[in-house]
């Protein structure tokens, strides 16, 4: 769950912080407008603690058959993709069928607490209106040792959610973020 919940903050909201570069890539007045997000600290560090506010205006309920698609840039000499591994990376996912696996547990609703106090929805569908996140706590957990590598640096994210039934873009954001990696001793090293 926390994969998921760290997945959908950071890549549709959490990556168009103010203190981040950001565009709006759809040209047509997607149906979702992120009005602000606050992330501290900046820049996130893998595994840890974030705090997260945000106010975003979603404008027509979303369901269905649903699509978030993410691609992931890494800087090195040059920008290099960032492939699809384990569920992490440049990937594509049923957006409303993930929800509903992550926070559907024996048929019963379990949404993220800092979602469930402050009563925003974690499952589609997304009824249409005004969210506002007021600042809480999120734990980014580690990063499995196969992709260690992309716990720290600066990265360029995609992602678009996309109506698959119609082709209608709901929303889609160009960012620019960078993370750092908490590490101590020999393993700072080799990652």
């Amino acid at each position: 769950m926390e994969k998921v919940c760290c997945l959908l903050l950071l890549a549709i909201t959490g990556c168009l912080a103010a203190n981040l570069k950001y565009t709006d890539c759809n040209s047509n007045h997607a149906l979702l407008h992120v009005d602000s997000v606050r992330l501290n600290p900046y820049p996130p560090q893998i595994p840890g603690d974030l705090t997260a506010s945000g106010h975003l205006v979603l404008g027509r309920n979303v369901s269905g058959n649903i699509e978030l698609q993410v691609s992931i840039h890494k800087k090195a000499i040059f920008w290099i993709p960032v492939p699809c591994v384990s569920g992490f990376g440049s990937c594509t996912y049923d957006f409303c069928g993930m929800l509903s696996s992550t926070f559907n547990i024996n048929g019963q609703l379990s949404c993220p607490p800092q979602m469930a106090k402050q009563n925003l929805p974690c499952t589609c569908p997304v009824q249409a209106g005004t969210y506002t996140l007021k600042p809480d706590v999120w734990t980014i957990p580690p990063v499995p040792s196969l992709l260690s590598w992309l716990t720290s640096g600066d990265y360029k994210v995609d992602a678009k959610l996309v109506n698959k039934d119609s082709g209608e873009i709901i929303g889609c954001y160009n960012t620019q973020i960078t993370f750092s990696h908490k590490c101590s001793g020999f393993g700072c090293i080799f990652g």
